[in-house]
């Protein structure tokens, strides 16, 4: 006997995202392209990929529920994990727990790409909210210290948390 199941809405089903459509915001210095919303996988992952000029990177921030990986596609940084620095370059994989503080910095002269999976999703949402709509041929705009008040104060909304 074959019986359907019903379908939950927060099911995933199988798609194609194009990069291209995905939405792009100016943050902490960087561009994010959100390439992979919560909504594409029921929840379970969000992907969001990053563009880290020289100097480029946040502040030290925790996750509160949520494990990051950060893959780092091309390129250097120095990923601080409860401030201890280490230089990562293309290929290395960073996994960070939920409460873990960390951040990364582009030291480096030339733009690094890395690619950040969080699971469970929702980070994307604190992307969007904090971030400003990314504009094509204009340059990155420096974050400035409001700028970084302001993620810091959505952040707490979307489980973020200043360090």
């Amino acid at each position: 006997m074959n019986q359907r199941k019903q379908t939950n809405p927060d099911t995933p089903k199988a798609q194609i995202l194009r990069f291209a459509e995905a939405e792009q915001v100016w943050l902490s210095s960087d561009v994010y392209t959100l390439t992979v919303p919560g909504e594409a996988t029921g929840g379970a992952i969000s992907l969001t990929d990053a563009w880290v000029p020289p100097g480029g990177g946040p502040p030290p921030h925790i996750h509160v529920d949520a494990l990051e990986i950060i893959t780092v596609l091309d390129g250097s940084v120095t990923l601080y994990l409860n401030e201890e620095g280490q230089e990562v370059h293309t290929g290395d994989v960073a996994v960070i727990p939920a409460g873990t503080v960390h951040r990364f910095y582009n030291h480096t002269a030339t733009p690094a790409h890395l690619q950040f999976l969080f699971t469970p999703s929702g980070t994307e949402q604190f992307f969007k909210e904090a971030g400003t709509k990314a504009e094509p041929a204009l340059p990155i705009p420096v974050a400035t210290e409001a700028d970084n008040l302001r993620a810091a104060e959505v952040g707490l909304r979307h489980g973020l948390q200043p360090a």
